[in-house]
């Protein structure tokens, strides 16, 4: 008679359910930092009062004229006084909002422990990252909150479109920083010669850093055209260009650099009203370079800059450039990780410096409006929520009123098309 066989109970199987199921802490498994956004704490406040009407700033830039030489007891000189011009200014009303249910708040409040992290807690600082994630993008763009343009030509009401120049400038090029302008479920729309292209409001169903290229399903049949602008529209409104963020971006460092009027004044009109001191020769850039700003900001702008910005590959580029004259005294001990020092200029390097581009400028010229504090997500209670009339539910505002000020172009340089690593 054969023996008797057994199995060996299985505490994965056999006797599972007297197994809790445990979880960790909850982790994080990317790097949602802005450094951008912590930056906004360090930027000089201009205190204005401000209006929803208007507001404007008088500034003091025209140069005067009429000094003679004479002869004694002679006619004197021909009086003259210069005007001074107005700076016109405005800001800008980010939103963010996000949703709770009653159900979520009931057990919060009564059964604290069952959550691995508050829920409220948790959705509160998402959404605060969502905000800094956008200022961050703003901060180095254009009042008209272009971010990117397609060169995809087609009619369809879904598809893929391939993006190129970040801020529809020709000289940022890097695929992965144009691609991360844009996140699946944000919505975005095309804007041509100043309008909506018809149908043209959609959302993001697939993003990649590769091409780049996101994927979109519009509202419509859609006809795309090369050099399409491409702006956020995450508002619920969902049918004329005013439902988008285009002309709602900040005054950005971009706008700073290029743009012709910023706060209303035109840099044709008034010549004073442009950069100190610009490149856009395709070469490294250097020490000399370097030199170049501070004495263009001195010399025109009155200032000291105290701040420079650099792509991450410029960055890259200038160390080697310094390594490749490097000496070392000692050739059993070479640094590897070098620095590079800029005598008391603070360089700023992140993921969002425009590609190929590098930002001088003296931060007393620089400004934010003191309108609010920054937002923060950490403190978010249920009292903060807004109580849905007929869904068993709360809606959150994480709002944020925000504008970039520069109160002298002439304290400002700006080089592009530099070489990167």
């Amino acid at each position: 008679m054969a023996q008797a066989t057994y199995t060996v109970t299985t505490s994965s199987s056999s006797v599972n359910k007297i197994w809790r199921k445990v979880q960790g802490e909850l982790a994080t498994g990317y790097g949602f930092a802005v450094p951008e956004w912590d930056m906004m704490d360090s930027i000089k406040p201009y205190s204005i009062d401000v209006s929803a009407r208007e507001f404007t700033v008088p500034l003091d830039i025209n140069e005067g004229a009429g000094i003679a030489s004479i002869d004694e007891g002679s006619l004197e000189a021909r009086p003259f006084s210069p005007n001074v011009e107005e700076l016109t200014l405005n800001y800008v009303l980010f939103s963010g909002r996000f949703t709770a249910s009653v159900t979520a708040q009931l057990l919060d409040q009564h059964q604290r422990g069952a959550e691995l992290v508050r829920q409220i807690v948790y959705q509160g600082k998402k959404k605060v990252q969502d905000m800094a994630r956008h200022w961050g993008d703003y901060f180095y763009g254009l009042s008209t909150a272009a971010l990117a343009q397609t060169s995809t030509v087609a009619t369809q009401s879904s598809g893929t479109y391939t993006l190129k120049f970040a801020y529809g400038q020709s000289t940022i090029t890097n695929a992965a920083l144009i691609a991360d302008k844009f996140k699946v479920n944000d919505w975005v729309a095309l804007v041509r010669a100043g309008a909506l292209v018809a149908n043209a409001i959609g959302q993001v169903t697939a993003v990649s850093s590769a091409t780049p290229s996101i994927t979109v399903t519009w509202n419509g049949s859609v006809t795309s055209a090369d050099n399409d602008n491409v702006t956020k529209a995450n508002a619920l409104g969902n049918t004329v260009l005013g439902d988008t963020d285009w002309n709602k971006g900040m005054t950005g460092l971009i706008d700073m650099a290029l743009t012709t009027t910023v706060h209303s004044l035109s840099g044709s009109t008034v010549p004073n009203w442009n950069a100190a001191y610009s490149t856009t020769t395709a070469t490294r850039f250097s020490g000399i370079d370097l030199h170049r700003f501070k004495q263009e900001i001195e010399f025109q702008g009155g200032g000291t800059m105290d701040r420079l910005f650099m792509a991450p590959g410029v960055d890259r580029d200038v160390l080697a450039l310094q390594q490749a004259a490097l000496r070392f005294s000692d050739p059993f001990a070479l640094e590897l990780d070098g620095s590079i020092k800029t005598g008391g200029i603070k360089r700023v390097v992140t993921k969002r410096v425009p590609s190929s581009w590098v930002f001088g400028f003296d931060s007393t010229a620089v400004r934010k409006l003191d309108v609010m504090p920054k937002v923060d997500g950490s403190g978010m209670a249920w009292g903060d929520g807004i109580r849905l009339i007929d869904s068993s539910g709360y809606v959150f505002p994480v709002s944020q009123l925000a504008q970039m000020v520069i109160l002298n172009r002439k304290k400002f340089c700006y080089a592009n098309s530099k070489t990167e690593q």
